[in-house]
């Protein structure tokens, strides 16, 4: 059963006026969040994901950029027709992000301590004495040994899973109902990402937050995400949940992210690659995005923008091809 929608974003478009041309770089996404539900978008760099982040937050400068179309609802309030001091509100105290590198987003100059108490003070306005017992707590239910003695540390007298850690803090400090996280593992090894992974499920089950998280990775999704939308050059190309994603995947561009990890591979065997990159925003290929670099394009491919395709139970995927495939091999 599908959780009530928290956040619903509707033909979102986002757009770059540079030299080149107008960069199309989110270009009619639609996906939604449910309460309590973790919702991962995935895609190569590039691809839109963390603009669209952006986005929902009102953190993209404007100009160069400039938000084309589309609803951003959350709660039932639309973001994007907020004005800045409204939507500063929303920010940290209802939707929190957690960044891609800790150390280019917390400020080198103060305490740890120093800025979680500005996110708890801007929004609620708590005494010192109140505060520093919060932020104690924050520090130590993300893991953080002696946070007595840690919030008084500065940025670079920490590891990178422990600034990933007050990060997080960070984020939790308002008790939000969601926390965008982008692709908050990838500046950290393979042990400390799936602590950093463990420990969003663990808040998630205390707390009762939804999640969305970005990353590139599929394997990171596989144990931690209730549904999958993947991204490709500025759309939606896939959506369903991870049992659909992993065991049916229908657009051709998930099959090979998919059959690129390392794990679908015999030992010694070269690693499957698309071939390929993905498109220049501001220079699209006409048809399908894809159609340059996918093994099962046809002549209308390259013409015809593909619609949406429910290939079942709201496993939609947009490839007509495939589709029309499926259906010949049920039939």
């Amino acid at each position: 059963m599908t959780p009530d929608p928290l956040l619903i974003v509707k033909d979102l478009k986002v757009y770059f006026d540079t030299d080149q041309g107008m960069a199309k770089a989110v270009d009619g996404v639609s996906f939604r969040v449910g309460q309590g539900e973790t919702v991962c978008l995935v895609g190569e760099s590039g691809c839109g994901k963390t603009v669209s982040a952006l986005s929902i937050l009102g953190l993209l400068p404007q100009p160069p950029a400039q938000i084309a179309g589309g609803k951003v609802f959350f709660k039932g309030r639309d973001l994007l027709e907020l004005e800045q001091k409204d939507l500063r509100e929303v920010r940290g105290r209802e939707i929190s992000m957690v960044f891609q590198e800790p150390m280019t987003s917390l400020n080198p100059v103060f305490t740890i301590g120093h800025q979680i108490e500005e996110v708890i003070t801007t929004h609620e306005g708590v005494d010192q004495i109140e505060s520093r017992q919060r932020i104690i707590r924050l520090l130590n239910d993300v893991g953080i040994a002696s946070p007595e003695e840690r919030m008084q540390d500065y940025p670079h007298n920490l590891s990178g899973g422990q600034r990933q850690r007050v990060m997080i803090a960070m984020a939790l400090a308002c008790s939000p109902e969601l926390i965008i996280a982008d692709e908050p593992t990838t500046a950290l090894d393979v042990t400390i990402q799936a602590q950093i992974l463990n420990l969003f499920k663990e808040l998630q089950e205390d707390r009762g937050m939804a999640i969305l998280q970005i990353t590139h990775d599929l394997s990171v999704v596989a144990g931690v995400a209730d549904r999958i939308y993947v991204m490709y050059a500025g759309i939606m190309v896939e959506e369903g949940s991870v049992w659909q994603i992993f065991r049916e995947p229908c657009h051709p561009y998930t099959m090979g992210l998919l059959e690129s990890l390392p794990g679908r591979r015999a030992k010694g065997q070269d690693l499957a690659t698309i071939p390929g990159a993905v498109p220049d925003p501001a220079n699209k290929p006409p048809g399908c995005p894809f159609h340059p670099r996918c093994r099962y394009v046809q002549e209308s491919c390259r013409v015809q923008f593909p619609e949406m395709c429910d290939f079942s139970d709201r496993h939609l995927a947009r490839c007509p091809i495939m589709y029309a495939k499926r259906k010949v091999q049920s039939a």
